[in-house]
């Protein structure tokens, strides 16, 4: 049965370079180690997405893969346009060299900032000022893309995990509790004690909360935060632990 616009699915992909071809992203180990850009932070599996949705792909590729099939490999050449869009010579910017040294940035041609919440690249640096590109790294590159659906999601509850499991990258989705209520339409999720550590969780909870509201419709999204502290064992379960230990050892020298 074809994808259709709206439905949950998950992809493989490899984007390169129209021009020459050169890999700029892949969701598979092999050819991001073969390539030379595989990064130790990431996790290699794949992408999950909403078809025809453009707040999880560029729009020539969220719109390509309606009537894809599953398991059929495809690939899609797509202009700037549809991409990343062309570059705008109004994204570049001077700034006081001073002013990223201030922000803990080193100034240095190629190294990617974040000013005032965006992104950019320090093109030009000298006489205390540095020039800054804000446009996307790939803006006016067209692009080719190799996307196979490796599967189609139909179940509700899978589908909240795995969009909650975005915004959590590298925690076990089985520690964390879902809860679903209809009236009004809620979602309680109980986190594991250890994300309090976790670098940008408020951001995260945010943007996940949208999420869930935009995506599933969901009115009301409750986070909490659970501490499960265990009373230490007493001398009694000690040595009923401590004698159960010799008994297996026992057996297994027998």
């Amino acid at each position: 049965m074809p994808i259709a616009e709206n439905d949950w699915i998950k992809i493989d992909y490899t984007g390169r370079l129209k021009e020459n071809s050169k890999v700029f992203d892949t969701t598979m180990e092999d050819i991001a180690r073969s390539e030379h850009i595989f990064d130790e932070k990431r996790a290699y599996k794949p992408m999950m997405c909403r078809v025809g949705d453009e707040k999880f792909l560029i729009p020539g590729l969220a719109r390509g893969l309606i009537g894809l099939e599953l398991n059929s490999p495809q690939t899609f050449e797509i202009t700037a346009e549809d991409a990343y869009g062309d570059r705008d010579s109004k994204k570049i910017e001077m700034v006081p060299t001073k002013r990223l040294r201030k922000a803990n940035l080193e100034p240095r041609v190629g190294n990617r900032v974040q000013l005032a919440g965006r992104s950019g690249t320090i093109i030009w640096v000298g006489g205390g000022r540095s020039r800054i590109d804000f446009n996307h790294p790939l803006a006016g590159k067209d692009l080719t893309f190799d996307v196979t659906v490796v599967e189609h999601l139909t179940d509700e509850e899978q589908i909240r995990k795995e969009i909650i499991s975005r915004r959590f990258t590298g925690v076990n989705i089985e520690e964390v509790k879902i809860e679903v209520s209809e009236d009004p339409s809620t979602i309680s999720i109980s986190l594991p004690n250890y994300l309090i550590f976790m670098e940008g969780l408020a951001i995260a909870k945010y943007t996940l909360a949208m999420e869930l509201r935009d995506f599933l419709d969901f009115k009301v999204v409750k986070f909490i935060d659970l501490f499960d502290y265990q009373e230490p064992p007493t001398s009694e379960e000690e040595s009923e632990t401590q004698e159960e230990e010799n008994n297996s050892a026992e057996q297994e020298d027998t």
